[in-house]
């Protein structure tokens, strides 16, 4: 247990110094590795690892790039506790669960929640950035990089590509088949597109009084931004929360 502590506040400490996570973020960072790690050993702190580290490299990837998308979306730069507990509380929730009535289900549910956060991840750090322009989900017109509810081939692909890096990096450590594995993957691809439905849906949206850009942030150059769509208390790290649980509740129905 200890062992597992000093890890996470290493890797906690790394993340603060290499300015991936606030220091609110960092501390957040540290209980939910240390949870995660209790309830499922060094493997639950490694598939952690791996989530963290694909997906602040996906964030620094090209950054400059995505500036414009900053405009849009609620938040960006280092992860607070905040974005740190919509993407691990399901984990550490799994973890709890392993802790209090063991059961595979458990295992595989945290597997599912950190693929889904990862393939969430992806597509959108990468969807960005893609040549052509996403396509509302709903109504297929074309939106601005960033815009909840936008999808678009290339995103789609690096989504599927996240959840498939989390199941490859678990096979060496758990027996299951690949049609087991490509289960694994779905069900993360499957967080993903709830995020999107979402986000494109209920999520809550705002426009700027000042350039009329339609945006998540509640403040845009400098001045309170309109309230135009959505239910106004669930924002982007909420919609992220909801999606990893949906799929982590889908994966322990469908295996305990």
């Amino acid at each position: 247990m200890l062992a597992i502590f000093l890890v996470t506040c290493l890797v906690a400490l790394a993340g603060y110094r290499l300015r991936s996570l606030t220091r609110s973020g960092a501390v957040l960072t540290v209980v939910t590795g240390t949870v995660i790690g209790y309830g499922f050993g060094w493997f639950g702190l490694y598939l952690l690892g791996v989530f963290f580290s694909t997906s602040s490299l996906a964030s620094k990837y090209r950054s400059r790039d995505k500036e414009p998308v900053d405009e849009i979306v609620e938040k960006s730069g280092p992860r607070d506790f905040v974005q740190v507990l919509a993407n691990g509380g399901i984990g550490m929730a799994t973890a709890l669960g392993m802790l209090l009535t063991p059961n595979d289900a458990w295992l595989f549910a945290y597997i599912a929640s950190i693929a889904a956060a990862t393939s969430d991840t992806w597509g959108s750090e990468f969807g960005v950035l893609a040549k052509q322009k996403p396509r509302s989900i709903l109504t297929f017109r074309e939106v601005d990089p960033g815009t909840s509810g936008g999808v678009s081939p290339f995103g789609t692909f690096m989504s599927v590509a996240g959840a498939t890096v989390i199941i490859v990096a678990s096979l060496p450590f758990i027996d299951i088949s690949l049609r087991f594995a490509g289960l694994l993957i779905a069900l993360g691809l499957t967080g993903s597109v709830v995020d999107t439905l979402l986000g494109a849906t209920v999520q809550r949206k705002f426009r700027c009084r000042a350039c009329g850009k339609l945006t998540e942030k509640k403040v845009h150059h400098h001045e309170p931004t309109t309230y135009v769509s959505g239910w106004r208390f669930l924002g982007n790290d909420a919609v992220n929360f909801l999606a990893i649980a949906s799929a982590a509740a889908i994966s322990f129905l469908l295996l305990r």
